[in-house]
């Protein structure tokens, strides 16, 4: 007879991602994740199967839980200048809050992208999905009249995307946050 799982599956999911977040994936060993998860050797490699596989599902789980609040934002009613500046400040409220962490995605990027092909797929695929949610508010801010015709959104897209990238590492080198303020000022200066 089988046993049930004496944990929460989902839970343990959130708490691993975290880890990662924070120690990113070279620096986190298969004996820190037991510690940190509290579940013992072989649960970890049967319900997540090896490092690597729990890894990716972390990554997954991080491009959903950040990219929905974007979406949300890009999709909604509220004018271009005002959904993008409310990214930048949930950007900067996440990055400068007392447990702030870096973007998990930047860190695979930097770390292990080059390296494994599925993390630089998974890498690829978020930086598409942030791209087109920029994309179709900026060519629906076009269509609108919100944004100039000579704004070309898909070079637009990159550039937001792009200084979101930037951002971050700003934040983590110990900007304050009125100099990162005065960043995403200039940044969304180009819309004009």
């Amino acid at each position: 007879m089988a046993r049930c799982k004496a944990f929460d599956e989902d839970a343990t999911l959130q708490r691993a991602m975290e880890l990662f977040q924070a120690k990113g994936f070279e620096a986190t060993s298969i004996q820190d994740l037991v510690d940190h998860l509290g579940i013992n050797r072989q649960s970890l490699y049967d319900t997540f199967g090896d490092k690597q596989a729990l890894y990716l599902a972390s990554l997954e789980r991080y491009r959903h839980a950040v990219s929905r609040p974007f979406s949300d934002l890009l999709d909604g009613p509220l004018p271009l200048r005002k959904a993008l500046a409310a990214i930048f400040s949930l950007s900067l409220d996440r990055l400068l809050s007392p447990n702030g962490q870096p973007c998990l995605m930047a860190h695979a990027a930097l770390e292990r992208a080059n390296e494994d092909p599925a993390t630089q797929t998974c890498v690829s695929d978020n930086l598409k999905h942030v791209f087109d949610l920029f994309e179709k508010r900026l060519r629906r801010a076009q269509a609108d009249g919100e944004l100039g015709p000579a704004h070309d959104p898909a070079a637009l897209a990159h550039y937001l995307q792009n200084s979101l990238h930037g951002l971050q590492v700003t934040a983590r080198a110990g900007a304050s946050r009125a100099d990162l303020e005065g960043i995403v000022r200039v940044t969304l200066s180009v819309l004009g």
